[in-house]
């Protein structure tokens, strides 16, 4: 696998976002705008023990995806967030990993209490002015919580709150080199862990090609549709993205229809 670091800009234009990485279909690290958040300063871990601690929460009962997706069957839990928070803060997870809340829409109705706390301490540029709707959700992890290799239908921007976290980005036309399964009708994802890759069993891995983006808070990583990419939590992280739904999945169809077709495949 070869990897360069990912492009940073500064605070662009809705105009030169569009130009220089939508219309490029290229990832890039925004920088200037989420440091300005009210929660880049208020969303602390014990912060939101305060603010939502009784509130109980779905999570996965580990925190490498790799386990959940490609080795034992691990179904949804439920815990409060003051004792999840407990879990990743206080535990050894050099030899026990935690469970992992992530994923969890702030956008659902169930969650629109907790949402209308929240809002006013953050606001994503409108970078899409033609979006036909959007989907806010946070993820909270312990060090070294890892994803698997993985792709989104929608363009995504992933905003770093609180520690640092290292991603990895494919090009769409890198499947063959990261081996991807289909899991269900809404996730295609790779058995290969990029930190101790198995070359033996996946060897067209070594040939990959990738970018690397290391986020600290503050910072906003935009991931065009259908890019792979792996989340890796360096410290105890908090992240929170927003989905943006476009018309540009029909693009990609059109553009890349070799692809498209191996991923239509049952």
């Amino acid at each position: 696998m070869q990897l360069k670091p990912i492009e940073r800009i500064e605070k662009p234009t809705v105009e030169e976002f569009q130009h220089e990485f939508v219309m490029q279909d290229k990832p890039v690290i925004i920088s200037g705008v989420a440091n300005e958040w009210p929660a880049c300063s208020l969303w602390k871990p014990d912060t939101l023990k305060s603010m939502f601690g009784n509130v109980r929460v779905p999570v996965r009962q580990s925190d490498n995806e790799i386990n959940v997706f490609f080795g034992e069957s691990t179904a949804l839990t439920e815990i409060s967030v003051a004792d999840y928070i407990d879990s990743i803060e206080l535990l050894n997870t050099d030899s026990q990993r935690p469970s992992y809340l992530g994923n969890l829409s702030l956008t659902s109705p169930l969650a629109q209490e907790y949402f209308d706390h929240l809002k006013p301490h953050f606001e994503f540029p409108n970078y899409f002015p033609e979006n036909s709707g959007f989907d806010i959700r946070i993820w909270i992890g312990a060090a070294n919580q890892k994803s698997t290799i993985h792709n989104d239908p929608d363009d995504n921007f992933n905003a770093q709150i609180f520690g640092k976290k290292v991603f990895i980005l494919f090009a769409p036309e890198e499947y063959e080199k990261i081996y991807v399964k289909k899991i269900d009708d809404e996730l295609w994802s790779s058995p290969i862990d990029p930190q101790q890759p198995n070359l033996e069993m996946f060897p067209l891995f070594s040939e990959a090609n990738g970018l690397e983006a290391v986020l600290n808070a503050g910072d906003i990583l935009f991931i065009p549709a259908f890019w792979w990419h792996q989340a890796l939590s360096l410290t105890t992280t908090i992240n929170i993205n927003m989905w943006v739904y476009t018309n540009k999945i029909c693009k990609i169809w059109e553009q890349h229809p070799v692809f498209t077709q191996n991923f239509t495949k049952a």
